[in-house]
């Protein structure tokens, strides 16, 4: 499975790794998660789209805006590997979608069985977090441009 979460990390240990998952179907339009739930598993988007979700509120309404698009091969909840392990988005499939789901518990003992790797997916997974961080980052800096400009003008 390629994966930026497995990347630098030999294809016979990933399949090792992902046979310790399960596969999960979702019709389009049906919810993964919701923000605030707990995380116990990191889904990988095997097939399919997923629009990770986060809540704004307009006039007293609060509406989910799409945040991120996930396509094959993107992590799209990691947040099972991060203290205090609950999402923080929601997602919402956006066509019909097959995840890997993986529990934290069947990655960290096999973890403790190849530290190595453990530590690869870690490097990895760091990554995968910064590179959403900063996408929020210049979602909100456009917004707050985009708010400057509409005062401004």
């Amino acid at each position: 499975m390629s994966c930026a979460v497995f990347q630098d990390i030999p294809e016979g240990t990933v399949q090792e790794l992902c046979s310790r998952g399960r596969a999960v179907s979702y019709d389009a339009g049906q919810k993964l998660f919701e923000r605030g739930e707990d995380a116990k598993e990191l889904l990988i988007l095997q097939e399919g789209t997923v629009d990770l979700l986060f809540p704004v509120q307009i006039m007293g309404v609060c509406r989910e805006v799409p945040m991120e698009f996930k396509q094959a091969g993107d992590v799209v909840a990691w947040s099972a590997m991060v203290p205090p392990y609950h999402f923080t988005l929601s997602a919402r499939c956006a066509s019909h979608s097959t995840v890997m789901a993986l529990s934290r518990e069947a990655i960290y003992t096999f973890f403790e069985t190849d530290a190595g790797t453990g530590y690869q997916f870690m490097r990895n997974l760091a990554g995968v977090i910064g590179r959403r961080l900063q996408a929020m980052q210049v979602m909100w800096m456009r917004d707050l441009e985009a708010s400057a400009v509409k005062r401004l003008g």
